[in-house]
């Protein structure tokens, strides 16, 4: 952990702003930068706020954490009085997609390591004198969420960015959206030939990770993108569609135009199906 640590901070920067564009190589290199610096805000908050966030969030007597308690949790480490609900609502979603709490149905769930992409709290062992709790917005602890937000919308920003540079050249091509996905789905395997595409893609972001990187690092890293983009083992083709889809705002048009081709008064009756 320390040497992660020193590496993280020795190679810590201010969130880069992107310039233009010009390949998938610079998109997929500021995925990997972007976790390196989420990993560098986690890690502040590793040995002296693990324990006292579980204090904070845990369910008193069973000891598990609930979504709705991690949710305002977060809502309130990170709400200030600058921000517009709209735009607290935004980040929150951020954080969403990152953790995969939107996959969570019920407030009441358990949020634990299988279902969160990683857990920043630790449990109190028994002999663990105290229980200091959180009452007010710790700094750290801020940082490390806001840091999340700011990649999420950071690596959005520059996916966007390269999928419309790539659909404007094929403006007169059928099913245009579907074909530039698959198109930067085959991209992001770089000259990796061997296994599937999800085993190639991990394979190219590791080539692509820095040199000097320990190696340990490195499997954290690939290992948090992993599932940032699917909960699920193995991961499938599908998952990275989906994570591109999220990423360039593909799926809430394929949400939006669902929602338009229903049938409101059906002649029938109320329409009984799952969509609606």
């Amino acid at each position: 952990v320390l040497g992660m640590f020193c590496y993280c901070t020795n190679n810590a920067a201010e969130i880069p702003q992107p310039v233009e564009v010009k390949d998938i190589n610079y998109v997929l290199n500021f995925m990997i930068q972007g976790q390196m610096m989420i990993l560098e805000a986690k890690l502040k908050i590793m040995l002296a706020q693990r324990k006292k966030i579980y204090s904070t969030i845990k369910d008193q007597e069973k000891g598990k954490v609930k979504k709705n308690k991690l949710l305002n949790f977060i809502k309130n480490q990170i709400s200030t009085k600058d921000k517009t609900d709209e735009e607290l609502k935004d980040d929150i979603k951020k954080i969403e997609q990152y953790f995969h709490l939107e996959e969570i149905k019920e407030d009441n769930d358990e949020c634990n390591e299988g279902t969160l992409t990683e857990i920043f709290w630790e449990k109190r062992e028994e002999g663990d004198v105290g229980e200091e709790k959180i009452e007010d917005v710790v700094d750290e602890i801020k940082s490390y969420f806001i840091t999340i937000i700011l990649i999420e919308k950071t690596i959005s920003k520059v996916f966007k960015e390269y999928y419309d540079a790539k659909k404007a050249k094929k403006e007169k091509v059928e099913n245009v959206e579907n074909k530039v996905i698959e198109e930067i789905m085959q991209e992001c395997c770089g000259k990796e030939t061997d296994g599937d595409m999800p085993t190639k893609f991990f394979a190219n972001l590791g080539n692509l990770c820095p040199k000097e990187l320990l190696e340990d690092l490195k499997e954290t890293i690939l290992a948090t993108i992993k599932k940032r983009i699917t909960l699920n083992e193995p991961i499938k083709e599908e998952d990275i569609k989906s994570f591109l889809k999220q990423k360039i705002g593909e799926d809430k048009k394929e949400v939006e135009q669902k929602i338009l081709k229903i049938d409101v008064n059906p002649k029938g009756g109320w329409c009984t199906c799952c969509d609606c």
